[in-house]
């Protein structure tokens, strides 16, 4: 792909899988767009910065120890980012601040441009992954999320492509994202090392295991959002068990904890 890449723009699709309302951190989740149109290469890493109200959101694309990152038109004002040309590294990593702050977030999408046939994955910041490898042909379009549970409550994502030849061929923008409050980096740390959800998988008879946090409530939902259970945990400070085994099918669901140090979601796998 050369500075002169004119592809046109394809319209995002909207393939949303899934629409999880996620009540993790918060009650209500932050729906944000970053086009990439308004990105900066600083010749190490690329940003974008988004503003809404009083917070402000900055996407960063890194490619580690490389700056082979480099941001392009794709058509007027519309950029993009890609692979410069010779890189010998093929991983982009993603990752989101808010008002400085890491937080976690849901990926729900992504569109390429691609100029020569080619393959590219997406996974999580444990190897997880959201989008099968597969080949792209000549165009542009919107990355599938086949896996959508391994793209929700994520702290970064990777864009692998597994030929570096393919480096130059491939280009992305239009990433949407749902960003939840968060605590501070300490504080999630501690609140996530305090509080967990076991046996995880489970045939619905869990226990939230609780090292002293002061809980106040549990939401479970599925994996499309629906509220599927509301607990009053009642302040207290000691493990909490939950029969759930009437109310859950197998399949994947979430616990969002709703504590004093602020609210922690796990993921729960009913087998």
């Amino acid at each position: 792909m050369k500075k002169n890449y004119t592809l046109k723009k394809a319209t995002l699709d909207s393939i949303f899988f899934c629409c999880l309302i996620m009540l993790s951190y918060s009650v209500n989740a932050q729906v944000l767009n970053f086009t990439i149109d308004t990105a900066v290469d600083d010749g190490v890493s690329i940003t974008e910065t988004l503003t809404t109200g009083s917070d402000t959101y900055v996407l960063l694309i890194d490619v580690p120890g490389s700056g082979a990152e480099t941001v392009v038109p794709l058509s007027g004002a519309d950029l993009i980012f890609y692979f410069g040309s010779g890189a010998t590294i093929n991983t982009f990593t993603l990752t989101l601040t808010k008002n400085g702050n890491p937080i976690n977030f849901k990926l729900n999408g992504m569109d390429y441009d691609t100029v020569e046939t080619g393959s590219i994955s997406i996974v999580n910041q444990d190897d997880e992954v959201i989008s099968l490898e597969q080949e792209y042909l000549v165009g542009a379009g919107a990355i599938p999320i086949n896996n959508p549970s391994n793209a929700v409550d994520i702290t970064a994502f990777k864009i692998l492509q597994p030929d570096v030849s393919d480096n130059t061929d491939f280009a992305f923008h239009n990433i949407e994202v749902d960003v939840l409050d968060t605590l501070s980096t300490g504080a999630s740390v501690s609140l996530g090392s305090q509080v967990a959800v076991f046996p995880n998988p489970s045939n619905g008879d869990i226990t939230i295991k609780n090292s002293g946090v002061t809980l106040y409530t549990a939401v479970v939902t599925d994996i499309k959002g629906r509220t599927i259970e509301t607990i009053n945990l009642n302040g207290i400070k000691t493990n909490k068990n939950l029969d759930l085994s009437s109310k859950l099918f197998s399949g994947l669901y979430f616990v969002s904890i709703i504590s004093e140090k602020g609210t922690i979601t796990k993921k729960l796998i009913i087998k």
